[in-house]
C-alpha cells in the first residue's frame, strides 16, 4: 500500500495521531509535516492521510493559530507551538488536482466545537478528485493541561485508536485498488 500521512500539529497532538495512524496503516508509511509534502513526495501515494487540530470549529487559520499560540504561552510558558509548517489549509490550496484515495482527522475536544476541521479537509481534497474512503476521524485531546511535553493533550487511548483506524484504511484501500 503506497499511503502517506500528512499533518499540522502545534503542540505535538496531532503529529503523535498522524504517527499512530502511519503505525496502522504499515511500518513503511511516511508521516509528513506540511512543508515536506511536496508534490513530488505525494506523487505515487495510492491513499492520502491528512489531519489538523480543530480551530474555532474549522482548519487553523494564521489568525487562530497566533491566538492559540499567545493563550497556551501563557498559561504553559515551557510549551511552545510550532508554527515554523505552513498550515493544513494553507498546504490544501498548493496541491494540484489528483485521483487517489483519501482520509482525514483532527485533533480536538470533545463536543460540537470539537469538529470541523476534517470535514474542511475531506471537501477540500475531493474537490480535487480524491475519493474519501472512510468517515473523517476526531481523536480527542483535554482543554488544559499540566505538562509542557508534545502530545500531552492526548486523552487516553487516542493513539491505540488511531492504529486501528490506520489498519482500517490500509484494508479499505486495498479492497478499493488494484494493485499496482
Amino acid at each position: 500500500m503506497d499511503a502517506v500521512v500528512v499533518y499540522e500539529s502545534l503542540w505535538g497532538n496531532t503529529a503523535a495521531i498522524a504517527r499512530a495512524i502511519a503505525a496502522g496503516l504499515g511500518p513503511q508509511t511516511p508521516v509528513l509535516t506540511t512543508d515536506e509534502a511536496t508534490p513530488d513526495r505525494l506523487a505515487h501515494a495510492r491513499l492520502l492521510v491528512a489531519g489538523a487540530p480543530v480551530h474555532a470549529m474549522g482548519l487553523p487559520s494564521d489568525t487562530t493559530r497566533a491566538s492559540a499560540t499567545a493563550k497556551v504561552y501563557g498559561a504553559h510558558p515551557g510549551l511552545h507551538a510550532d508554527v515554523s509548517h505552513p498550515a493544513m489549509r494553507a498546504w490544501l490550496d498548493t496541491l494540484p488536482p489528483a485521483e487517489r484515495l483519501c482520509a482525514a482527522f483532527e485533533t480536538g475536544i470533545r463536543g460540537p466545537l470539537g469538529r470541523g476541521a476534517a470535514r474542511a479537509i475531506v471537501a477540500r481534497l475531493t474537490a480535487l478528485g480524491h475519493e474519501a474512503i472512510d468517515e473523517p476521524q476526531t481523536f480527542t485531546v483535554a482543554l488544559v493541561t499540566g505538562s509542557s511535553e508534545p502530545a500531552a493533550l492526548l486523552l487516553g487511548g487516542q493513539e491505540q485508536k488511531a492504529r486501528a483506524w490506520g489498519a482500517h484504511l490500509a484494508a479499505a484501500s486495498q479492497a478499493r485498488l488494484p494493485a499496482p
